[in-house]
């Protein structure tokens, strides 16, 4: 493991993961270039703390190379400066953005906010894939949104598919109880197409009667 490394130290020359178009928006996490040694690449898994980085590992351009041509990291053109408490993450657009991370929170809040309503609108109009897309585009914004496994969830019990709807309940179960999170997708099934006429959007309320905490992310 590398010695610690304080990030104003640091280039950002990537990311190491390669996303594709349903993955995002999505946190993606920084690969770092020494700027005083270009010859240092710092590669995740690491820890910060202290306006530092910990625990990376080390390795060299040509592994840069190497990972960027067999595609499992994504390589930046131009170094980018590194900067403390920023976040790096790629927009619906495939387009990368570093930013405070304040800011990228509220941003991928929003689009998060933003996919649910409609995924919630595509639902109750009966357009199953339509809404199953817009979940998956709040999850990736902001993967602790049970709603987004709720709605999922009844989609797949509308198709039939017992073990896909097992899937979502099991990625719920960290943040919620089975008996709750069937509450939630009874509240969905009710909303659609041939349980009512879809008029009443308000039906499609999966946090209906629910009252949950959701764990803000611990920034170092």
């Amino acid at each position: 493991m590398a010695a610690p490394r304080q990030i104003t130290d640091l280039q950002i020359v990537g990311y190491a993961t390669v996303l594709k178009d349903t993955m995002v928006p999505s946190i993606v996490p920084p690969v770092f270039r020494l700027k005083a040694d270009p010859s240092c690449i710092l590669f995740p898994p690491y820890a910060f703390s202290g306006g530092c980085v910990w625990n990376a590992t080390e390795a060299s351009p040509d592994d840069l190379e190497r990972l960027a041509e067999s595609n499992e990291i994504m390589r930046f053109e131009t170094p980018v400066p590194a900067q403390p408490d920023f976040e790096l993450w790629v927009d619906q657009k495939m387009e990368a953005q570093y930013e405070p991370r304040a800011k990228a929170d509220e941003t991928l809040r929003s689009i998060a906010n933003d996919s649910i309503q409609r995924a919630r609108q595509a639902f109750a109009g009966g357009k199953q894939a339509e809404a199953d897309r817009l979940c998956g585009v709040a999850l990736s914004a902001d993967d602790r949104l049970v709603e987004a496994l709720a709605i999922k969830a009844a989609i797949r019990r509308q198709r039939k598919d017992a073990a896909g709807e097992r899937v979502m309940r099991k990625l719920a179960s960290g943040t919620l109880g089975s008996e709750a999170f069937e509450l939630l997708v009874a509240d969905c099934i009710q909303s659609a197409p041939g349980d009512n006429d879809g008029s009443d959007l308000l039906q499609l309320r999966p946090m209906y009667r629910m009252a949950t905490f959701k764990a803000q992310p611990v920034c170092a």
